[in-house]
C-alpha cells in the first residue's frame, strides 16, 4: 500500500511539473514574442528611400565632379530627426550623368573630391578612387556605389536609402 501512495505521489509530482512547465512555456512565448518583435523587426526592416530633388541639371558645370548637399526629415520611432549628407555628380560634356555615393567602401567615411589630383580621397585611411569611383590606392576594393538618379522636369533627382 505504501508502494502505491508513493507512485501515486511521484505521478503527481511529474503531472504538477508537466503543467507547470507547460503553463510557464506558454506565458514566455505569450510576452516575448511582442518583446522580440518590438526590439529584433526594426533591425531586420528593409531600408526605405526617397526621391530628392537637387535642382536643375542646367546648374551642374559639364566636364566637373560637384558635391550636391541634401537634407530632410526621417520618422525614427517616435521622434522626427534631419537625415543630412551629400553626394557627388558627375556630368560629361555629352550630358551624361553619374551620381557617386560619398560613402567610401572601406569604412563608410565620407570621401571628398581633389580636383588637383583627379581622385576622390577617404580621409580616414588614405583610400583613393578615380574621377569614375574606381579604387585606386589604399584599403578599398569596392569602387564608390552609383546611385540611382532621373531627370524629371529638367531637375536631377537621385535614390537616397536611410
Amino acid at each position: 500500500m505504501r508502494k502505491r501512495n508513493q507512485k501515486e505521489s511521484l505521478h503527481s509530482k511529474r503531472r504538477t511539473f508537466i503543467k507547470t512547465t507547460f503553463l510557464c512555456s506558454g506565458a514566455a512565448i505569450l510576452t516575448g514574442f511582442p518583446l522580440v518583435s518590438y526590439f529584433i523587426a526594426p533591425a531586420l526592416k528593409k531600408a526605405t528611400g526617397k526621391w530628392v530633388d537637387f535642382g536643375a541639371v542646367e546648374k551642374l558645370t559639364p566636364g566637373s565632379i560637384e558635391m550636391l548637399t541634401y537634407e530632410f526629415m526621417v520618422k525614427d520611432g517616435w521622434m522626427v530627426l534631419p537625415q543630412r549628407g551629400f553626394v557627388w555628380a558627375k556630368i560629361n560634356k555629352d550630358q551624361n550623368i553619374k551620381v557617386f555615393s560619398s560613402t567610401c567602401t572601406h569604412l563608410a567615411c565620407n570621401v571628398i573630391w581633389q580636383e588637383e589630383s583627379n581622385q576622390f580621397i577617404c580621409p580616414c585611411h588614405s583610400g583613393r578612387f578615380d574621377s569614375n569611383g574606381k579604387p585606386v590606392a589604399g584599403p578599398p576594393t569596392k569602387p564608390l556605389a552609383m546611385l540611382k538618379h532621373k531627370i524629371e522636369q529638367d531637375n536631377l533627382l537621385v535614390y537616397l536609402t536611410f
